[in-house]
């Protein structure tokens, strides 16, 4: 049996919060109206379950949609059990890819889980928290208990999903690894005899392994939480795996506030909705005032970004963090303080924009750097650059690159 935290007093929601619990941000509920009566009477705690895959070192603020969550079960008196998957994460999570994920090494799981642990906590409390590693049990797995796992799910199952479709679609390989995934997941939920799993709608098929898994094994099946998937900057779900295109919630106030103020009018209504908690009488009449055009969008997306700054940092930031970008946008001023990139002229007169973006460290590649300046998302001393831009080795140039990111080069 798994160790518990000790009992506390269970308290019972009134309708209002309950109601918004299972509606606000929420995809659906399997079995909703078997949660909704335990939640309702308080008849005992819960044991809520969430995993995190540690691929890169910070969370983003769509992750803080399914922990707020855990922080209502929590006050609720509900234990919360949060699963730093080491294991899966040396494996490769394939949901929503149509190719296999990059293994990373240990060391590097364990380093990124580190990061984790205190970004939790600034949203789900610490009292009424577990946080485990998958290690636990799969650190004493055997060759056996590996046989018996995927003996009960067939390879059928796995491949309904719509991922590993597109892969034989393609013909792209599907290793064998990537099919061990949901399974491992699923296992996660018997190892700590969960009562409810919580994640995200891409998480659904192994969500529901876990629950059948459960059912097989003796246990009671676990209900399946799903909440939705907030929108990133390019309009597609807020990911890991595109570090550009989130809001972390490691970023300073002021490059929070800055990307929240960059987002398209469209995504309003989710991130007040889904990515913040205000109360929901506010947000809808804040999106009612801005269908009726009686707020400007810019407006109501600057109520939208000091809100954000505020539950993640603190009013004062927020406040800070408008008046700076009222001062860098509105005014067409650079920061006081821009960071200096050192790069090397090898010689050479001029670079062109491309190679200037990646010598510098300011794109990962230079097919991000292209996607960039094609959407004319790359300034060279406030002028637009394209893709035949070519920039003068002489001088301190300030390269803007993205709506809040400034370097000044440095010539060496």
């Amino acid at each position: 049996m798994p160790s518990t935290l000790p009992v506390g007093p269970v308290l019972r929601p009134n309708e209002e919060q309950l109601q918004e619990f299972l509606t606000r941000a929420v995809s659906q509920v399997v079995v909703r109206e078997e949660l909704e009566r335990c939640l309702r009477t308080g008849e005992r705690q819960l044991r809520v379950k969430q995993g995190f895959d540690p691929t890169t070192k910070n969370l983003h603020i769509g992750h803080a949609v399914g922990l707020r969550k855990l922080k209502k079960l929590a006050q609720w008196g509900h234990e919360i059990v949060l699963i730093v998957g080491d294991w899966t994460t040396q494996i490769g999570d394939p949901t929503d890819r149509d190719i296999t994920r990059p293994t990373k090494s240990r060391d590097e799981v364990m380093e990124n889980a580190r990061t984790y642990l205190d970004q939790f906590h600034l949203i789900v409390p610490r009292e009424g928290t577990r946080t485990v590693l998958q290690d636990e049990w799969f650190g004493t797995f055997g060759l056996r208990d590996v046989i018996d796992l995927t003996a009960r799910f067939t390879v059928q199952q796995m491949l309904a999903r719509e991922e590993f479709r597109k892969r034989q679609a393609a013909g792209t390989p599907i290793p064998i690894k990537d099919l061990l995934y949901p399974l491992l997941q699923a296992y996660d939920s018997v190892a700590i005899e969960a009562d409810v799993e919580l994640g995200g709608t891409d998480q659904l098929f192994n969500i529901l392994a876990g629950r059948e898994l459960q059912e097989m094994l003796g246990q009671r099946p676990q209900w399946v939480f799903i909440v939705e998937l907030l929108e990133g900057l390019d309009g597609e779900k807020m990911s890991k795996s595109k570090p550009a295109t989130g809001v972390w919630i490691a970023d300073p106030p002021n490059e929070m506030f800055g990307k929240t103020m960059s987002i398209a009018d469209a995504l309003m209504p989710h991130w007040f909705e889904w990515g913040t908690e205000m109360p929901m009488a506010e947000v809808r009449a804040t999106l009612d005032a801005l269908g009726r055009k009686e707020v400007h969008p810019r407006e109501a997306k600057e109520r939208l970004a000091r809100r954000i700054v505020t539950e993640f940092h603190s009013a004062a930031a927020a406040e800070d963090a408008a008046r700076a970008f009222a001062r860098q946008f509105r005014e067409r001023q650079a920061p006081d303080e821009i960071p200096i990139k050192a790069v090397s002229r090898d010689g050479e007169n001029s670079i062109p924009i491309v190679d200037l973006l990646v010598r510098a460290e300011l794109q990962p590649s230079r097919g991000a750097a292209k996607r960039l300046v094609e959407q004319r998302g790359v300034r060279v001393d406030e002028v637009p650059a394209d893709l035949t831009t070519t920039v003068p080795t002489t001088g301190e140039p300030v390269v803007r690159y993205g709506p809040r990111s400034f370097a000044r080069i440095r010539w060496t």
